[in-house]
């Protein structure tokens, strides 16, 4: 596959001649496969010699080459003082695409901390008995083995030596904000973790008591929210005659008939619509709990549209596919949001808005406007207690309105 991309002679000869050249064809083959643009593709192999010539001349055995060999590459042919930040980014690209052939074939022998054993225990008792899901037991597990490595360091972790002023100090230290999001989740992971070694039989006396409870205002009234105009200005700029945007129209619709998050149109696929029924099936990742929807007309036009004349051809049963190389796998949430930031652009609206949540918001928003009670709302959005759901439907703003008294003259 090299000869595809390569056609000079000199330099196609390099590289069959380096040590590296089983992995330089394997990833040329992975450029081709994934259809990758030629062009694009030819310059990633082009710029992957001189990491191979590199690692030539150090020696350095392929079952060794890890990720940091990249970042000591650029260093030397690539510096960040060079005005040609392109040759940077396809050098990173290209040398990091050698790297993963390699690991495949030679796998990396991952050796985890004592603190990181301890965090992956913790995680899959989230898992299996707590039923949480993959987001927020990967954010516990972060927090809860920052705090194992910060008392043990590489030593064994031994809970009996949790202490009060330990866990105050850490919490501490940690970075202050507006909304402490970092100390609040932090002491959320701690306070599960404390209660799975008390689980456990483990004696840790009241440390379950002495986490800090870290308090986030609330707004009085609800976030930004959009109004009939900004969803049909946002609607407006999307060229639907590109299969990119006739992807981006239904996936937005998505989230503002039926108010579900972003990582549930990412995982959204051709089993869960029922055409005939008119319904669809939200996968609601965060509880575990799917539920059904009826599918708004609108939507189900965009989906059928997107369906029949963009959606790449491909195996998979996700609705919503990626565009770029490589193309034909599951579009990612990461990618929907980068969708997302992109239409806030071309709307106009990236000054007011930002996100894909406002949207669910707004769904909940314009229900509570019409009249809709509280419980609905919450199954529509999936909730399990309407308290969650007062977060999205805080205030009627037309209903206050409507029973506003006007204000009392003063008289002089």
């Amino acid at each position: 596959m090299l000869e595809h991309y390569i056609r000079n002679r000199k330099k196609l000869a390099a590289m069959k001649r380096n040590y590296l050249a089983p992995y330089l064809e394997k990833a040329a083959e992975r450029y081709h496969a994934d259809g990758f643009c030629f062009r694009y593709a030819q310059r990633l192999v082009g710029f992957a010699l001189p990491f191979a010539r590199w690692l030539g001349t150090g020696h350095v055995p392929p079952d060794q080459i890890t990720l940091e060999h990249v970042a000591k590459f650029l260093r030397w042919y690539a510096p960040t003082s060079e005005k040609s930040p392109r040759k940077r980014d396809l050098s990173r690209t290209a040398a990091r695409n050698v790297v993963r052939q390699i690991q495949a074939a030679h796998p990396p022998v991952v050796t985890r901390s004592p603190s990181r054993v301890e965090a992956d225990r913790y995680g899959d008792h989230l898992r299996r008995n707590r039923g949480v899901s993959e987001g927020t037991v990967e954010n516990h597990q972060r927090n809860l083995e920052r705090f194992l490595t910060f008392c043990f360091q590489q030593r064994p972790v031994d809970p009996s030596i949790f202490t009060a002023r330990r866990v105050h100090a850490y919490v501490d230290a940690l970075p202050h904000g507006r909304s402490n999001c970092v100390r609040r989740c932090t002491c959320t992971a701690l306070r599960g973790y404390f209660r799975f070694l008390q689980m456990q039989g483990v004696a840790i006396g009241s440390l379950i008591a002495v986490v800090p409870t870290v308090r986030t205002p609330r707004a009085a009234v609800s976030p930004r929210w959009l109004t009939s105009a900004d969803t049909e200005q946002l609607l407006r700029s999307i060229d639907r005659s590109k299969a990119t945007g006739k992807r981006r129209y239904a996936v937005i619709l998505c989230m503002i008939h039926l108010g579900i998050r972003v990582g549930d149109v990412a995982r959204l696929s051709l089993d869960d619509i029922d055409w005939r029924e008119g319904t669809v099936q939200v996968a609601n990742h965060k509880p575990d709990r799917p539920y059904r929807l009826p599918l708004p007309q609108r939507l189900g036009k965009a989906l059928a549209d997107y369906l029949v004349k963009a959606r790449p051809v491909s195996q998979q049963r996700e609705i919503f596919l990626s565009h770029r190389a490589p193309r034909g796998i599951p579009a990612t949430t990461a990618s929907l949001k980068g969708v997302m930031r992109y239409a806030w652009r071309c709307a106009g609206l990236n000054e007011k808005f930002s996100g894909t949540h406002v949207l669910r918001h707004s769904a909940a928003t314009r229900m509570r406007q019409k009249g809709v009670s509280m419980k609905s709302i919450a199954d529509v959005l999936g909730h399990k207690s309407v308290q969650t759901t007062k977060v999205y439907a805080q205030v009627n703003l037309p209903g206050l309105r409507a029973v506003a008294q006007p204000w009392p003259e003063v008289r002089s």
